[in-house]
Parts: C-alpha cells; sequence; structure tokens
C-alpha cells in the first residue's frame, strides 16, 4: 500500500524530465541608427533621428521604434523651437503593441499614447490640461511610424500597401497607402521611389535595398528629409523666418480693410500646381486656369433674421462638436460663454458678443506659441490669430453655434502694404449661411482682404489641411492685386 503513492511519484518526475523544455522568445534581427537633415524651402532648419530594433516586450518579440525630431524657426522676433519624440513597439507582422509621443514647444509638453488591450487600442491625449480617453478597434490597425518596417521586407516596383492607420502626433485614425512606384539601377546601386499618403499628408521617397530611406519630400510644401552624418545633421545653417516668407506684397497700397466693398486677386503657383482656394458666396471665382485663379472677394452681409439659440440643424452639426483643441465641457469655458452671452437668444448677436470678448480678452498679440487650446488661450489672456479663432470657437459652440474656422491671406496694413497668412471664423446664420468674422481685428463683418485657402476645425483633419495648405502657400505662391472697389463706389484698376 505505501508503494502506490512512490510510484506515481517517480512516473510524474520521468515525464516532468522528458517534457521538452519550451523554447525562449528571441528578438527579431534589426538594429538600425540613422540621422537626417531637415530642410523647409531650402532652409535647414532641423534634423531627425531614427533608431529602429529588434526586442522583446513582455517576452514578446517585437519591433521597437523611435524618431527624435526638432526643428528651430523664427516668427518675427520670437525664436519658435518645436522637439517631438515617438517610441512604438509593434509585433513582427506589424501588429500595435502600443505607443508614445511627447510633443515639446518651450515649456509646453503635448503627449499621446495608446496601448492593445485585447481586441481595442487604448488612445490617451493629454492636451492644455484636459486627458482624453478612447477606444478603436484593433482590427487592421497599424500604426503610421511603422510602416516604415514595410521597406525592410523586399521592394519590388508595383508592390503596395493600403489599410487604416493610427497617427501617433494626433492620436487619430487616417486611410494610408504605400506603393513602390520606381526601381532605379542594380545591386548596391538600386534605388526605389516609393510614394507614401496617411490622411491628406503625402510623401515621396528615395530606400536603399536594404529598406534605408535615403530622403523623403512632403509632397507640395517645400519640406524635405535627407539621410547625412550625425554631425553634419545637427549643424543647422540657417534660420527661416516663416512669418517673413508668408507675408506677400501689394503693387500698390491698399484702402483700409473696412473702405473696401469688394477686391479682385490674382493667384498664381510656380510649381505648376492649381493654386488653392474655397469658393463661396463671398468669393467668387472669375477666371480659372492651370497654375492661376482670379477671385473676387466681397464683404460680407449680416443676417437679415438670426436664428435663435441654440441653432439645430442636421446640416452644420458636426461644427457644434468638440475637438482636442476646444473641449466644450472645460468648466472655464463653459461659466466664460455663459457670463458672455448671458440670456440672449439672438444667434447673430451672441456671435457679436462673443466677437468683442475674445478681441478684448487677448490683450498679448503674441506670435510665440505656435497653437494653443482654448482653455489655454482663456487662461493666458495670450496668443496670435489661431488663439482668437479657437478661443471663439469654443465659447460659441457652447451656446450653440456653428463655428468653422477658415485659413488663408489678408490684408494686414498699409505700412508695409503686404498680406500676411491669417486665420479667422465663420458662423452659421440659418437662412444668413455662413458669416465670416474675425476676432482677431475685432471685425464682426470680415473685409473683403479676406482670401481663404481653407476650412475646417481643430481636429486632425483640419489642422492637417491648414498646416499643409499653409507651408504650400508659404513656398509657392504669388499674388497680384488687379482691382478693388470701395464703399462709396470708387473704382480702382492696378
Amino acid at each position: 500500500m505505501m508503494r502506490r503513492p512512490l510510484i506515481f511519484a517517480l512516473a510524474a518526475a520521468l515525464f516532468t524530465t522528458a517534457a521538452p523544455v519550451a523554447a525562449k522568445p528571441k528578438a527579431p534581427k534589426l538594429d538600425r541608427e540613422v540621422w537626417y537633415g531637415f530642410e523647409f524651402l531650402g532652409n535647414k532648419v532641423g534634423y531627425m533621428v531614427a533608431r529602429d530594433e529588434g526586442t522583446l516586450l513582455n517576452d514578446q518579440p517585437a519591433y521597437h521604434l523611435n524618431r527624435h525630431t526638432v526643428v528651430t524657426v523664427k516668427r518675427k522676433a520670437e525664436v519658435i523651437n518645436v522637439e517631438s519624440s515617438t517610441d512604438l513597439w509593434v509585433t513582427p507582422d506589424l501588429t500595435p503593441l502600443r505607443f508614445k509621443n511627447e510633443r515639446r514647444e518651450g515649456s509646453e509638453v503635448r503627449t499621446v499614447e495608446g496601448y492593445r488591450d485585447g481586441t481595442s487600442f487604448v488612445i490617451r491625449r493629454a492636451l492644455g490640461g484636459n486627458l482624453e480617453e478612447r477606444r478603436i478597434p484593433m482590427k487592421g490597425l497599424r500604426l503610421a511610424m511603422s510602416l516604415d518596417l514595410l521597406l525592410y521586407r523586399g521592394l519590388s516596383k508595383g508592390k503596395k500597401w493600403t489599410g487604416r492607420a493610427l497617427g501617433e502626433e494626433d492620436g487619430d485614425v487616417h486611410d494610408y497607402e504605400v506603393e513602390v512606384t520606381e526601381a532605379k539601377g542594380k545591386g548596391k546601386a538600386q534605388r526605389f521611389v516609393v510614394k507614401s499618403r496617411v490622411g491628406k499628408l503625402a510623401t515621396l521617397s528615395v530606400v536603399e535595398p536594404d529598406g534605408t530611406i535615403e530622403t523623403t519630400e512632403v509632397v507640395g510644401i517645400g519640406a524635405k528629409y535627407t539621410k547625412m552624418p550625425r554631425d553634419e545633421a545637427v549643424n543647422l545653417t540657417a534660420e527661416l523666418d516663416v512669418f517673413s516668407r508668408g507675408l506677400f506684397e501689394s503693387p500698390v497700397p491698399l484702402p483700409p480693410g473696412h473702405q473696401l466693398d469688394r477686391i479682385t486677386v490674382e493667384l498664381k503657383t510656380k510649381s505648376g500646381q492649381p493654386p488653392r482656394y474655397k469658393a463661396d458666396r463671398r468669393q467668387k471665382v472669375k477666371r480659372k486656369r492651370k497654375k492661376s485663379v482670379t477671385l473676387e472677394l466681397s464683404t460680407d452681409r449680416a443676417p437679415k433674421k438670426a436664428p435663435r439659440l441654440p441653432i439645430q440643424n442636421k446640416k452644420v452639426k458636426e461644427f457644434l462638436k468638440e475637438t482636442p483643441y476646444e473641449p466644450l465641457l472645460d468648466e472655464r469655458l463653459v461659466a466664460t460663454a455663459q457670463r458672455v452671452v448671458g440670456a440672449e437668444k439672438d444667434a447673430w448677436a451672441a456671435a457679436r458678443a462673443i466677437n468683442a470678448f475674445v478681441f478684448r480678452h487677448i490683450q498679448n498679440k503674441s506670435l510665440a506659441r505656435a497653437y494653443a487650446t482654448a482653455p489655454e488661450a482663456l487662461a493666458t489672456r495670450e496668443g496670435d490669430c489661431t488663439e482668437h479663432a479657437t478661443l471663439f470657437s469654443a465659447l460659441a459652440k457652447i451656446v450653440g453655434i456653428p463655428t468653422r474656422h477658415a485659413t488663408g491671406l489678408v490684408y494686414v496694413g498699409q505700412k508695409d502694404n503686404v498680406f500676411g497668412y491669417h486665420e479667422w471664423v465663420e458662423v452659421w446664420m440659418g437662412s444668413g449661411g455662413w458669416v465670416a468674422m474675425d476676432p482677431t481685428f475685432g471685425q464682426d463683418i470680415a473685409d473683403a482682404t479676406h482670401i481663404k485657402f481653407a476650412q475646417g476645425q481643430t481636429d486632425s483633419e483640419g489642422l492637417q489641411e491648414a498646416g499643409i495648405t499653409a507651408a504650400a502657400v508659404i513656398g509657392d505662391l504669388d499674388l497680384s492685386v488687379l482691382e478693388y472697389v470701395t464703399v462709396d463706389g470708387a473704382k480702382k484698376k492696378i
């Protein structure tokens, strides 16, 4: 009777000893560091280092990618230094595991991070003191930066990948396309041309046979990354004043904007691409050619009968939504909107009250910040046209006024006789349609010199469109004023 447990113990020991030992997971083979200089409009204004390695994450084979970017430009007397760092981990088949993006501008820090949780990917975005968390389905999802790993897997002309990619800097999902469009040379001298698009951002890269990217050009905006030694990459040889490069001189001085009824301008591009513009009731196309367009711009009109608040219309409900830069439940914004508008139910009267408040409230008209949130603009009382527009938009949406941002050019004064890059707002007034207002200048009706190139919101799509448009305008546009008519009917051809 005492022998049976002993037999069982011996049998268990034998079976245990004989069982195969599980193989220890191995990290994928990859260890690469490449430095790039960054040029904008022919000026070397920054650099990037790309580090890729095979690793183990929680005993799971994974790729770890890091991209660290530094860009320094000027906006008049202000030096803007923007530093961005992204770390991400994906499985060998590029399934996302986790990532973190940190963007620093001076003392300000913006973070976006995410991690896999079962069949969902959790996104956390910290912006202007507000924390947003949401979940998106994992199925078919890629991280945008991990698309570089596709280039390591053997390239050939015609090879193509498509799908959904999560942008690490904005935390939003975009459609993507990657295609090898051309193969040049043979052997070690062979190079592949790869065309990529994530959302609205398109790039054109030259890639070596082993997947190393030699150059990447951001299509249409004059930006380029070029592989080079580290010491050369970090040596910034030029200072670029992006504000001054965004100024366009008029051939003759114009009257102040409030004295103009309409103005006719011609936009030409140097690249041969069609000029960017938005046609609407106050900005009409008179003539259109391949490389140019002639626009007639008129002063908008106040609505004859404004709708009651809150405005409810299915056509424009998307322009009442919250964005990362306009958190509509923020207590500071809600209290301010209620105080400024009070019991007013007339939408146009409420919009005018908000416009006057924002114009007065932001006292330090500064170019030092690239893009602040509405709560930050409210708290600091500092900013340029983007902060004015964002604060206005948030307050207007809170009381029920659909609002969108407009970006383009505006005549900025008789002293320098120039048009400059600008942002303003448009509010929906029911049968009165979209009405342009300018909180930066305190104009209830934006004057006729506002030339609109893009419109949207402070979400990832709208900000991407505005940024691409701004960069394209700075490097590629010529502007001519052909004619103007004053409010008293005087006409002058130029």
